[in-house]
C-alpha cells in the first residue's frame, strides 16, 4: 500500500519531467508558432471584453436620472448667463474707460485755456505784524516789509493755523494785509472731503470777538454731520495760494434763495485777532 501511495506522488513529477524534456527539444519555429495562435485565440476574447464595457459605459450615461439631467440642465445655463454677464460688464467697463480718457483730455484743454497750474510752487517770507486793525467794521493788518522784499499786491498771506488774508497795498518797507474776514475778501475754496468750487467771502468779526465768513455756492448735497463740521481749506483755482491751506469750519448749511444751493457761516479760528508773525507767498 505505502509502495503504491509513493507512486501516485512522483507520477505527476514524472510527467512534468517529461514534458519539459520534450517542450525543449521542440523547434523555435513550432514555439513562435504556438504562442502567435494562442494570442490569435485570446484577441477576440479581449476585443468583446472591451466592447463590453464601452456599452455598458454607454447604457450607463444614458440612464441617467431625470434629476441628474435637470441639474446638468440647470448648471449649464447659469454658466451660460454668467458669460453673459461677464460681456456685459466688459463692454461697461470699456466704455468707462473711453469716459474718464475723454474727461481727462478735457480737463488738460481747460487747463491750457485758463491757464491754471495746479502745482504751482510759492517761496515763503516771513513778515512781523507792526499794527493791527480788527474792530467790527474794519480787519486790516500792517507789517515791517514791502517791495523792497519783492512783494507784490495779491500776494497770499497764512500764519500757522491757515489763511489770514492778502496783501491790498505794497510800500518800498511796509505793506498792507486784507485780512479774511473783511467782506472785501472772496476766494475761491472746497470742503476738504469734496473737490468742487464753493466761494468764500469774509463777514466780519461779532460782538463776542468771533472771527467768521460766510460760504456760498454750495452743491445741495453736501450735508455736515452733527459734532463734525465740514472743513473749508483753499483750492489751487484761487492763484494765491496753495491747495488745501485751512479757512475754517461749517456746522450748518441752509438753502440760498435760488434754491439751488446752499450757505452757511464759516467759523474762523480766533487766534487770527493775535496773530505777530506771517508768513507771504511769493509765486515762484
Amino acid at each position: 500500500m505505502a509502495k503504491k501511495s509513493n507512486n501516485r506522488k512522483v507520477k505527476p513529477f514524472l510527467y512534468l519531467g517529461f514534458f519539459a524534456i520534450c517542450w525543449w527539444g521542440i523547434p523555435s519555429s513550432i514555439k513562435l508558432f504556438t504562442q502567435s495562435t494562442f494570442r490569435e485565440f485570446q484577441a477576440p476574447i479581449w476585443e468583446i471584453s472591451s466592447r463590453i464595457e464601452d456599452l455598458s459605459n454607454y447604457w450607463g450615461h444614458l440612464s441617467d436620472s431625470k434629476r441628474t439631467l435637470i441639474t446638468k440642465g440647470k448648471e449649464f445655463k447659469r454658466l451660460t448667463s454668467d458669460l453673459e454677464l461677464q460681456k456685459i460688464r466688459s463692454k461697461e467697463i470699456v466704455t468707462e474707460i473711453n469716459r474718464l480718457q475723454n474727461l481727462h483730455q478735457s480737463i488738460s484743454r481747460l487747463n491750457k485755456l485758463l491757464n491754471i497750474n495746479s502745482s504751482q510752487n510759492f517761496e515763503s517770507v516771513i513778515a512781523r505784524v507792526s499794527v493791527r486793525k480788527m474792530s467790527g467794521w474794519w480787519q486790516q493788518m500792517t507789517i515791517r516789509k514791502g517791495y523792497n522784499n519783492r512783494l507784490q499786491i495779491g500776494n497770499g498771506v497764512i500764519y500757522n493755523k491757515g489763511v489770514i488774508g492778502r496783501l491790498i497795498n505794497v510800500d518800498s518797507r511796509s505793506a498792507e494785509i486784507e485780512i479774511i474776514t473783511n467782506p472785501n475778501f472772496r476766494i475761491v475754496a472746497h470742503f476738504g472731503n469734496d473737490t468742487r468750487p464753493v466761494t468764500f467771502q469774509g463777514n466780519g468779526i461779532d460782538l463776542g470777538g468771533q472771527p467768521y465768513g460766510i460760504v456760498l455756492d454750495v452743491p445741495y448735497d453736501i450735508i455736515p454731520k452733527k459734532g463734525e463740521p465740514l472743513q473749508l481749506i483753499t483750492s489751487s483755482l484761487g492763484g494765491n495760494f496753495p491747495h488745501g491751506m485751512p479757512i475754517g469750519n461749517v456746522y450748518k448749511l441752509e438753502g440760498a434763495e435760488d434754491g439751488l444751493f446752499k450757505t452757511g457761516k464759516v467759523i474762523i479760528d480766533r487766534s487770527i485777532n493775535e496773530v505777530l508773525e506771517v508768513t507771504l507767498l511769493i509765486p515762484e
